[in-house]
């Protein structure tokens, strides 16, 4: 009996030993060094979700946003270059779609846009100036 109560007690002993051991080892406050923010990307590509009217050449043009690519002066100001898919009309009345390529003025959601068409059917080429509104 005596050697039980001996080896209980020791038992005791050692359990508080390792408990204050282990809340010794918890203790320890691992610094972790502040992660600097991320640089704000200058230059972005995608799709613009706008849609502009440009005139110019006697051509009229409706402009939809697509592909483009734009360096961020500030959060407001960015200039670049994009394609856009278009429908002309030109002096005789014929709409007709085409593909322009244009650089482009951004200031909040309002574009400055100045549409190359290519040519025309008298070898003449087909330059516009127009508005835009961007929706997304």
């Amino acid at each position: 009996m005596k050697i039980v109560v001996k080896t209980m007690v020791l038992l005791c002993v050692l359990q508080g030993a390792l408990v204050a051991h282990a809340q010794e080892k918890t203790t320890d406050v691992v610094v972790v060094p502040p992660t600097p923010p991320a640089p704000e990307k200058k230059f972005e590509a995608g799709f613009d979700g706008m849609l502009a009217v440009s005139y110019g050449s006697e051509t009229l043009g409706i402009n939809v946003g697509g592909p483009s690519l734009k360096y961020k002066f500030t959060k407001n100001f960015k200039a670049g270059v994009g394609a856009f898919p278009s429908l002309i009309v030109q002096e005789d009345g014929k709409a007709l779609p085409r593909l322009a390529v244009s650089p482009i003025i951004e200031y909040k959601r309002f574009m400055v846009i100045t549409p190359y068409y290519g040519y025309d059917s008298k070898d003449k080429q087909i330059w516009t100036f127009g508005l835009g509104y961007k929706f997304i």
